[in-house]
């Protein structure tokens, strides 16, 4: 349900704190809407273990946990601890450990690095229908009615600045564009070849496995077209935030006729 993948007013608690430290092998620079939904399933199948993506940083949510690690402040640990307390994260793909992909190099230098890609315009169509829509909590001003409304859009904010160009609106369909090339750019100059494998999701399992020294699985690989659902769980989550604003509303301007009857009564 909406409320379950993106939890605006409540943050569960880890059960319990594990031993050791989470050990990534996977690390995704890839953007959003580059298929890193059907890269989470096909991560998970390869390497029996969760992977962390843009749904579970919301679910639990950590969105103050990445506000730091932007700022210089990362508690690994603590993000790449699963959420039932028995598990590590073993693999990242998508918003918002994709903007971090350096810091995770060092922080897990044997990690491999995949970079989803895909046709640029394509890339930016799918975008702004859905996870840069104006839909989107994460830019829409009746999410900040919650306080993991306003931390949500603090955490995109920096990912924005780490990530596109200076002075780059996402509804600037040319500059976002150049921005999303200039990160692969930025991600195939900064990572070793051998260590990174650059990947349409189209290609399939073959090209993955390989890199991960792994077999390729007797199923078909998971190809995920969510936008739609994307687009509904959105709506669903912003009727929750206006309904909130509606009644703080209404609930001001009852305070407001309560304190002006008051006034009347005493006078």
């Amino acid at each position: 349900s909406a409320l379950e993948r993106f939890p605006l007013m409540t943050e569960p608690l880890i059960k319990k704190q594990l031993e050791g430290e989470p050990c990534l092998e996977v690390i995704g620079a890839g953007w959003g809407r580059t298929g890193t939904n059907s890269v989470k399933i096909a991560l998970e199948k390869l390497l029996d273990g969760p992977c962390y993506h843009m749904f579970e940083c919301a679910v639990r949510p950590d969105f103050q946990k990445w506000i730091d690690a932007y700022a210089g402040k990362p508690d690994w640990k603590r993000i790449f601890t699963h959420p039932d307390g028995n598990k590590f994260y073993k693999a990242t793909v998508d918003y918002p450990a994709c903007g971090m992909y350096k810091e995770l190099i060092e922080a897990y230098p044997n990690a491999k690095v995949l970079l989803t890609v895909r046709d640029p315009e394509k890339w930016y169509d799918s975008a702004i229908e859905t996870i840069w829509s104006w839909r989107c909590t994460e830019q829409h001003w009746a999410a900040r009615v919650f306080e993991n409304g306003r931390k949500f859009q603090a955490q995109a904010q920096a990912f924005h600045r780490a990530t596109m160009l200076p002075g780059v609106k996402r509804s600037d369909r040319e500059g976002s564009i150049k921005s999303f090339n200039a990160w692969i750019e930025r991600v195939k100059s900064t990572v070793p070849p051998e260590k990174l494998l650059i990947y349409d999701v189209k290609e399939g399992w073959e090209p993955l496995c390989k890199f991960l020294n792994k077999p390729i699985p007797d199923e078909e690989f998971p190809y995920i077209n969510d936008k739609e659902q994307i687009k509904n769980e959105l709506n669903k989550i912003l009727l929750i935030c206006y309904i909130a604003q509606f009644l703080r509303l209404v609930a001001v301007l009852g305070g407001v006729w309560l304190l002006v009857w008051l006034l009347r009564m005493l006078v």
